[in-house]
């Protein structure tokens, strides 16, 4: 089977001829770090796809060891986002299974249309989540959200067309620019913003309805891994009694791992503080992502509908009874 079961193949990943510009793609979503997981996972697609496109392999075996190699590395350069893993994974079980009695230019053309197709279905249910999670707004609520998420930008605008009376508080997110990507997504549609620091999020809490953001991965313990901050954000909004949505596809549900065990990334330090600024011996950490226990968490809206905490918790055990 050609599917991805492990992250083990470093070695003849190094060894495969891949381009320069494949290489430099992959390097695209590996310094990515404004964009949510799903558009990552579609944009690790693309890549797969050009590869497919540019192929220069003589044999359908070959074909199939070029698309597992990039798809490894893919997934190697991105580890927190559990739907690069799973979308990457899932065109490759795919292709694996259809190669069996087709030839090298079927498989090819058969990879090009199953990544456009896989593409579309994760749009899908991003459309769905929007729609679900739009559900849950009222008239005159104020949304606050942080870390950019697709998914949360597009449930804000749907939501905004049938109640003109709501607003948005979204955090500066880090030094990462992605709190200013939602300011830009959302005024687009002229939707009430205030963009505040992330320091300032214990101040403006309380003057909220709801917190609503996404997510990079749910672990096999039901805890969120997403941009980092998000945890203070819960601690926030649970002191307060506001009710904390995670929006995500059940792409990013990974039955395989624990919180415990999810490498988390790092950002350049310089983000933090330039460099000489402080002693030498002082280690500086900025972390990509952090963890949210899932006590704090109301509920996870899919393109299923929405999960409660015990959902959750029950998923992930069907999830891994079924990959088994």
């Amino acid at each position: 089977m050609l599917a991805l079961t492990s992250l083990t193949s470093v070695d003849r990943i190094s060894a495969m001829n891949i381009s320069p510009e494949i290489i430099s793609l992959i390097d695209e979503v590996r310094d990515d770090k404004t964009h949510g997981a799903s558009q990552l996972a579609r944009q690790a697609l693309g890549v797969l796809k050009v590869v497919a496109e540019q192929s220069q392999v003589e044999s359908l075996e070959q074909f199939l060891q070029e698309q597992k190699a990039v798809g490894e590395r893919l997934i190697t350069v991105r580890p927190a986002m559990a739907p690069l893993f799973n979308i990457v994974n899932r065109l490759l079980s795919i292709v694996s299974v259809k190669a069996r009695g087709i030839d090298l230019s079927s498989i090819r053309r058969l990879t090009i249309d199953k990544v456009d197709e896989v593409i579309k279905e994760s749009l899908q249910a991003v459309a769905q989540i929007a729609k679900n999670g739009s559900e849950l707004i009222n008239d005159g609520d104020i949304i606050i959200t942080h870390s950019y998420s697709s998914t949360v930008v597009a449930a804000l605008k749907e939501a905004f067309t049938e109640y003109r009376n709501i607003g948005v508080i979204t955090t500066r997110s880090g030094p990462g620019r992605s709190g200013e990507i939602t300011v830009q997504q959302l005024s687009s549609c002229e939707i009430p913003i205030t963009f505040i620091d992330d320091a300032a999020m214990g101040l403006y809490i309380s003057t909220a309805n709801k917190v609503m953001v996404g997510a990079d991965r749910v672990c096999a313990d039901g805890k969120a891994v997403n941009g980092i901050g998000t945890y203070q954000v819960a601690l926030a909004a649970d002191r307060s009694g506001i009710p904390f949505y995670i929006l995500c596809e059940t792409l990013k549900f990974d039955p395989r791992l624990t919180s415990t065990e999810v490498d988390l990334e790092e950002k350049e330090a310089s983000e933090v503080v330039e460099s000489g600024k402080l002693p030498p011996e002082v280690e500086v950490k900025n972390p990509c992502f952090d963890i949210t226990p899932l006590e704090l968490i109301t509920g996870i809206v899919t393109e299923d509908g929405l999960l409660t905490p015990e959902g959750v918790i029950s998923y992930m055990e069907e999830q891994s009874v079924s990959d088994n």
